[in-house]
């Protein structure tokens, strides 16, 4: 990894998750899906800011891209990929856009994992953790804008991941919503705990959930 990527984080601001878990003995980084541009082929400012964080954090294991579209996203062409033969996608998933970005700032392609079916927070998580994307069981940190990671620490990561995390701060504003905090104790109350099960059940109530609320007129980050 590129020296240079470090000078953007002098004082990296963390909020706890695992008690007692400091960033000094994190191994991985998870960057859930914060967007697409208007074409769906492009990350959106807040995603590019999370790889940025993610990238100076430097840390010894894997970087892993969580994320498709949610499902209230409808932008973007049909788009495939070898490494997903007979998927195709519509628009670019959002793992594979934060991928593309890590590498162009320098981070070295085998350190990043790419997981590109989930379709909101809360199956950003139960995919990485379930679905091998970090290797092992060491701890994480999660990288997102103050609102989200507060959402994702308080009420998504207790529910889905197996590991000790915490959070590191992406600067910048997040759009949330008291619905979207709802929305996400919904989806993730009293999952199955067959991980199988459990990522089918999410990814169900996501799409239901958040489609309703886009029929309803509201508008808030997934």
């Amino acid at each position: 990894m590129s020296p240079v990527l470090h000078w953007w984080i002098v004082d990296v601001e963390v909020l706890p998750g695992t008690p007692g878990l400091t960033l000094d003995s994190v191994a991985h980084v998870l960057v859930p899906g914060h967007g697409r541009d208007a074409t769906g082929a492009g990350l959106n400012p807040g995603g590019a800011d999370r790889c940025r964080v993610a990238a100076a954090l430097g840390v010894p294991g894997r970087i892993v891209c969580s994320g498709y579209k949610s499902p209230i996203d409808h932008k973007g062409t049909q788009w495939t990929t070898t490494e997903a033969p007979g998927e195709i996608f519509q628009g670019v998933p959002e793992a594979d856009l934060m991928r593309a970005w890590l590498i162009e700032a320098g981070v070295a392609p085998h350190v990043i994992r790419v997981e590109r079916h989930s379709v909101d927070t809360v199956t950003n998580l139960l995919r990485a953790e379930h679905e091998g994307h970090f290797g092992d069981d060491r701890p994480v940190a999660v990288v997102a804008q103050r609102g989200h990671l507060r959402r994702i620490l308080s009420v998504v990561a207790p529910r889905t991941l197996r590991r000790p995390y915490l959070g590191v701060v992406v600067p910048g504003a997040t759009r949330e919503t008291p619905l979207a905090a709802l929305v996400s104790r919904l989806i993730s109350a009293r999952l199955p705990p067959d991980p199988a099960a459990a990522i089918t059940t999410a990814t169900r109530r996501s799409q239901l959930l958040w489609r309703t609320a886009e029929q309803l007129g509201k508008r808030t980050y997934h």
